[in-house]
């Protein structure tokens, strides 16, 4: 089972190629060899220390010179210099000279016609995985490399097909799941079709909600979008009921019962009260002669003239987000507040203390799962008492309790480890600039 990734890079050629080629990472050694041979039955053993890496119209220990040629050699050495895209395989399914001879038919297959590729293959985990660099200018036209949906799915069925060919498990696509965004954005346009009857007031009424709805006759898709930003949402979609046909019926069946007003009707606008005359009496002979000799209009003109001198006047207006951004912003937050109060309540030491305490939980659902089928098969029987109902519910009861407890753990777990991988990069970029601006020093003092 092959899962694949790919990503543009922009910083470094050569960061990206030294993480991959990464000594300490390709290198098998004997002990691992010795341990690899004995349980797959190889027929073949690797040497001492194998370094598994290939170039691919380049050399793999000079690839940054090769691909840097090829990009100063048509002036495009600058924006994107390479994509970086993996590969990697379930534990136990595939060995190191099976895992890098699939990575390096996948990219002959995908890139070799047109690019320089570097292909390595890592050990220094459970899952043997490849790494792919791809120069991201043609060595044969100068052209460079375009990021587009078909090239990524070129790229994952390539690597489906060989590992079927090579009797491998692949990963089935399953459905992919609705965007959350989608069902909020049906009830604000169920909301809107509700408060308006005419096209200018449902506008008005979606902007209201925090959306903006573009019905331009010019463009061939009607869209909505978050005001707050995000990617805009063609109204096919949402569904057949929310097309822009759908929309112009509902509002007219609202225009034709209650008028072209509706919304006014339901968001009725602030009053505008006017100032009543004020008689002369109770004020002073000061009063009455700033308003004879400045006029009203001109003495509040005054009034607001000192008040933007004073400082007191603009009032600074409070930021405004509208309810998709605030979702976002809270999205999974109850998730992240469980794994927090799990770690916190257990005071586990270090993660693998979390990982201990999983397999402790693995061990009792496989125990009260064993009790719940004899239970079941018991409950077969003409003679069966009726307690073995109540106690079949109270297993299922805790089985259940477990497995949402080890849902939190199995988050927890992940969740520190993507931590710990952000923070490592973070550090190799790091030296990688720090190694870099040292010898860029040391250069200009010689």
């Amino acid at each position: 089972m092959a899962v694949t990734k790919i990503w543009a890079i922009k910083d470094s050629l050569q960061r990206v190629l030294d993480y991959a080629a990464n000594p300490d990472k390709t290198e098998y050694d004997a002990l691992a060899q010795t341990l690899h041979y004995a349980e797959n039955d190889a027929k073949t053993k690797l040497n001492e220390s194998a370094q598994l890496a290939t170039g691919i119209h380049c050399r793999a220990d000079h690839a940054w010179e090769d691909m840097r040629a090829v990009q100063e050699r048509f002036g495009k050495a600058d924006g994107v210099v390479a994509l970086h895209a993996y590969q990697s395989f379930r534990e136990g399914e595939v060995t190191p000279e099976q895992c890098h001879k699939i990575g390096v038919a996948l990219a002959r297959k995908v890139w070799g016609k047109r690019f320089q590729v570097l292909v390595a293959t890592h050990m220094n985990t459970d899952n043997l995985h490849n790494h792919f660099v791809i120069n991201s200018v043609s060595y044969v036209d100068g052209k460079k490399y375009e990021q587009r949906r078909s090239q990524y799915a070129e790229f994952r069925e390539t690597s489906d097909k060989l590992c079927r060919e090579y009797g491998l498990s692949v990963v089935e696509q399953p459905k992919a799941k609705e965007p959350a965004r989608y069902a909020r954005m049906r009830e604000a346009i169920d909301q809107a079709c509700e408060d308006a009857s005419t096209a200018e007031d449902f506008h008005r009424a979606l902007y209201r909600q925090g959306y903006i709805f573009d019905s331009d006759p010019n463009r061939r898709y009607a869209t909505i979008r978050a005001r707050d930003g995000g990617r805009a949402v063609r109204l096919y979609r949402l569904g057949e009921e929310y097309d822009l046909a759908a929309i112009d019926d509902r509002l007219r069946e609202n225009y034709l019962l209650y008028g072209p007003r509706l919304y006014e009707l339901k968001h009725p606008p602030r009053q505008y009260t006017p100032k009543r005359y004020r008689s002369t009496e109770n004020r002073s002979i000061l009063q009455i002669f700033f308003e004879v000799f400045f006029g009203e209009s001109q003495m509040h003109r005054l009034y607001l003239y000192y008040c933007y001198q004073l400082g007191i006047l603009p009032k600074k207006q409070q930021p405004r987000i509208s309810r998709p951004e605030l979702e976002r912003i809270w999205k999974n937050i109850d998730k992240v507040l469980a794994e927090h109060a799990f770690v916190h309540d257990h005071k586990f030491p270090s993660l693998q203390a979390i990982v201990d305490y999983r397999k402790g939980l693995s061990q009792q659902m496989e125990t009260l799962v064993a009790q719940r089928a004899e239970i079941v098969k018991r409950m077969r029987r003409k003679d069966a008492p009726p307690e073995l109902a109540d106690r079949r519910v109270m297993l299922t009861c805790k089985i259940a309790e477990l497995r949402k407890e080890d849902k939190i753990a199995e988050g927890a777990i992940k969740r520190i480890q993507r931590t710990r991988e952000s923070n490592r990069i973070d550090r190799e970029n790091q030296e990688h600039h720090t190694n870099h601006n040292r010898r860029r020093n040391c250069s200009r003092q010689r």
